[in-house]
């Protein structure tokens, strides 16, 4: 077990000069804060700079807002691995040659470009789409100006309203020669932004069991939806008695095969739009395969088993504008968002202050290191099939605890464990070299 974490996200700045709908520090229940980190918390960070294979520069502020940033780049650079790569996420709006010549000179490796959904605007110059097409077109001066070469990419979160210009999506990213394309889904932030949501959170073995007897439900004339009622009425027709022997077989035979069914919930899937988007996707890859793409995709539904923890995995600490140490981005501030169709409220989880404490102290503390062991066996549970109820922790009622199966680390439900979301550092933590 080292000493230091391997990964680091800084929380360079929390301010940002857009208001997305879809973000959690826009949504009523932030408690992250508005500020920049201090250059002074930044140096606390150095003891751990050399040991870190990966320092990506933001967190849910825009990092060009940071004036501080090139130095803090330049100083990660000096101190980090050989192999290793300083990267950031932004909207590239406050982009110009000078600002791109510093970050280039300082040793920016990864630089990613948030893109929205607005597919008139790809390659056409209008929109964000264009802004895009104008940072690349900068950073590429720049990088030429100083003999130096980046990693370029975009972020595109997906919604429903802009999933069909996915293909088209990638034949832009292609043609403007980018390295890379992050695909994420969106975590709504309140429950009227769920209708934009395609994640499924029901597990991929769960939504095959239950589309095998679907059909037969069909011909009884029936939806499963319909069970909590048919099996309240006091005089059932021949039809409806068979449709509860078939619940209750599909159930038994769910049980015996390891697989937990929330009925109500997969009563309420739209196959046809699971079948759409996995399409989509099927086309997305196949042209980013075709023009030497690296293209990442989320998961169309929660993974049966071994759910991971990609900031475990790589190692990671997530340090806020403030210094506080969390293990990951789910878990770094307090927030509202919306889940499973109710309001939930997360809270943050956090193991120090690097202002007060090393980092490798703080990495090294039992409390730390058993929340990391516990995430990493990924023996969660599996939240989004479960049919007992939303519990307190799903709705964020307290603080975290334990969860159903006495676990300490809050992780079932989580979005990235669940393959929902998909974020720089996490997917491309690998050497630039």
């Amino acid at each position: 077990m080292s000493d230091f974490p391997r990964t680091l996200f800084v929380e360079t700045t929390t301010r940002c000069n857009l208001t997305c709908p879809m973000c959690v520090k826009n949504a009523p229940g932030w408690r992250g804060g508005e500020g920049h980190m201090a250059w002074t918390t930044f140096e606390h960070l150095e003891p751990a700079l050399p040991h870190a294979g990966a320092v990506v520069l933001n967190g849910t502020g825009e990092p060009l807002l940071q004036p501080e940033l090139p130095r803090m780049i330049a100083r990660a650079k000096a101190l980090q691995p050989k192999d290793g790569w300083c990267g950031l996420q932004t909207n590239g709006l406050l982009l110009n040659a000078a600002r791109a010549r510093e970050l280039v000179r300082a040793g920016l490796d990864v630089l990613c470009l948030s893109v929205d959904g607005e597919a008139a605007s790809f390659g056409h110059g209008a929109g964000q789409g264009g802004a895009v097409d104008r940072a690349v077109s900068l950073v590429r001066n720049a990088a030429r100006e100083c003999g130096r070469s980046l990693r370029l990419g975009a972020e595109f979160v997906l919604m429903r309203s802009n999933a069909a210009e996915l293909p088209g999506l990638v034949d832009w990213a292609a043609a403007l020669g980018l390295d890379f394309l992050l695909v994420t889904h969106m975590l709504p932030v309140a429950p009227a932004q769920e209708a934009e949501a395609l994640f499924h959170p029901c597990s991929r073995a769960a939504i095959a069991f239950f589309a095998h007897y679907q059909p037969q439900a069909d011909t009884l004339g029936f939806s499963f939806s319909e069970l909590a009622r048919i099996a309240m009425k006091y005089n059932r027709s021949a039809d409806e008695e068979k449709l509860l022997d078939l619940a209750r077989e599909m159930r038994q035979n769910a049980q015996a095969r390891g697989i937990w069914l929330d009925v109500e919930r997969l009563a309420r899937t739209d196959f046809a739009q699971l079948d759409e988007l996995a399409e989509l996707f099927a086309q997305a890859g196949k042209r980013a395969a075709a023009a030497g793409l690296d293209l990442r995709l989320p998961g169309l539904a929660a993974p049966d088993a071994d759910r991971r923890c990609a900031f475990v995995d790589g190692g990671a600490a997530c340090i806020d504008w403030l210094g506080n140490v969390s293990p990951c981005q789910f878990l770094w501030h307090g927030y509202a968002c919306s889940l499973y169709g109710e309001a939930k409220r997360v809270h943050p989880i956090q193991f120090g202050n690097i202002c007060a404490t090393p980092l490798a102290e703080i990495w090294r503390a039992p409390e730390f290191r058993v929340f990391r062991d516990q995430a990493r066996a990924g023996e969660f549970p599996p939240c989004g099939d479960c049919a007992t109820g939303l519990c307190s922790d799903i709705r964020g009622d307290a603080p975290f605890e334990r969860d159903c199966l006495g676990l300490g680390v809050p992780c079932g439900h989580c979005p990235w464990a669940v393959g929902q979301l998909m974020c720089l550092g996490t997917e491309l933590n690998v050497s630039t070299r």
